[in-house]
């Protein structure tokens, strides 16, 4: 038990992270501007710790960036992990903190291809300029998720996580222009 949750402190507390949200809610379990859902709650303590050591062990390693309830029923729980090639997994655990299914390609919540509601995950040029925006934006920043936004906000939104490992969603405009970037997501 100690050794999960060092390791979950040697990755980079990312549970921590992603238990704070100021971010209101819609009927539908979706955050209002940010995306993250509210019917995934952050995990915490041991339950946090023995789904990260569980997840990490059916990956083989790599980084845990969110532990949380599952919301879609895939699982009691599932965690984000980025393996140590880059490739994004979910990782669902069920009570007993079982491993019950994997899926690739998601970043977390409402990863690539994977937008919520009538947010479509952007491609090609357009992901490649919104991308460039909020890099210049939030230095050091690394991307997450590309996506339009139907929130209203701007016509498309960058989630990012900041160098320090917190995250941000930053709004870019139809002329790639930042109009907004809201943190603490």
């Amino acid at each position: 038990m100690g050794v999960a949750a060092l390791a979950a402190f040697a990755l980079g507390g990312s549970a921590v992270a992603n238990a704070v949200s100021n971010n209101s809610s819609d009927d539908a379990g979706q955050s209002s501007r940010s995306g993250q859902r509210t019917d995934e709650k952050a995990l915490t303590g041991d339950t946090a710790a023995k789904v990260e050591e569980a997840a990490l062990a059916e990956t083989g390693g790599g980084r845990v960036r969110a532990v949380e309830a599952d919301g879609d029923g895939n699982a009691a729980y599932e965690a984000h992990v980025v393996k140590s090639d880059g490739t994004h997994v979910t990782v669902y655990v069920d009570e007993n903190f079982d491993v019950v299914g994997t899926e690739e390609g998601r970043h977390g919540p409402g990863g690539p291809g994977h937008a919520r509601g009538a947010e479509k995950a952007l491609t090609g040029d357009t992901a490649a300029k919104v991308k460039e925006a909020a890099l210049a934006e939030v230095d050091g920043a690394t991307v997450d998720r590309l996506e339009t936004d139907a929130e209203g906000n701007a016509a498309y939104e960058a989630h990012v996580t900041k160098a320090d490992g917190s995250r941000a969603t930053v709004y870019v405009d139809k002329s790639f222009n930042v109009v907004d970037v809201e943190t603490g997501r």
